[in-house]
């Protein structure tokens, strides 16, 4: 990870460096102020920014429409969808590429990076997804054309915080650090259900690593999410 200055990220990003500011605010990217009031500012976020908005994702999705696109292209039911937003769903997928449905629902959540004194205990607690959960539960993950060959990593914590939990209380009891350099990576949970598993279904793993910064895991995230489109347009446009 290296900290870039707020006018090296405006001009990366086409921005003024007032709207950097306001991004930073609002944690969709992450940097320190530094007394004199100056940001350093992770590149690894800015990154991160890059591929969620890379392009027109469309017209935006509420979290509870993206989780049901994930829901659809993992063929589980999404009971809390009302018929007319299953049919914008339906459409989407039908129109739409893997990057294209990966930016869209990139909004749905928000990844926050801690440093962790004892993954082991943290791994158990939390609804798995990328590496970690074709690392310990490749048993329950469906074998999808670009995760077959992506090598897990237990080592690291990436996963879901459970329902009802939230991000600040999770950390705090399993004494977890927030620091933007950290290689373990919490995600807000706003499922409109409560959704008790080991790991997310196999959909959701795609789309988060699709928006990885690391481009192995980003191609690997893309080419699953556009296998299961295509087995979900084989199911359903016939």
């Amino acid at each position: 990870m290296v900290d870039w200055t707020s006018a090296q990220v405006a001009e990366r990003l086409g921005l003024t460096q007032r709207r950097i500011v306001e991004l930073l605010r609002d944690r969709r990217i992450a940097g320190r102020q530094m007394p004199d009031g100056t940001w350093l500012i992770d590149s690894d976020s800015v990154l991160g920014y890059e591929n969620v908005n890379r392009g027109h994702a469309g017209r935006e999705m509420s979290p509870a429409t993206a989780w049901g696109l994930l829901w659809a292209l993992s063929e589980k039911p999404a009971p809390w969808l009302a018929p007319h937003t299953k049919s914008r769903i339906r459409n989407r997928l039908a129109h739409q590429d893997a990057e294209g449905l990966a930016r869209a629902v990139a909004t749905r959540t928000r990844a926050h990076r801690f440093r962790s004194a004892n993954t082991e205990r943290i791994i158990p607690d939390v609804i798995a997804t990328g590496r970690l959960a074709l690392s310990l539960f490749g048993q329950l993950v469906p074998p999808t054309a670009g995760l077959r060959d992506l090598v897990g990593d237990s080592r690291r914590v990436a996963g879901y915080v459970p329902s009802g939990e939230t991000m600040e209380r999770f950390a705090r009891t399993h004494f977890m650090r927030a620091d933007t350099g950290g290689r373990d990576v919490l995600y807000e949970n706003t499922l409109p259900i409560e959704y008790k598993s080991e790991v997310m279904p196999i959909a959701v793993i795609a789309a988060d690593l699709a928006l990885s910064i690391d481009s192995r895991e980003r191609s690997a995230g893309l080419t699953a999410l556009e296998d299961l489109r295509d087995q979900w347009l084989a199911q359903h446009t016939r």
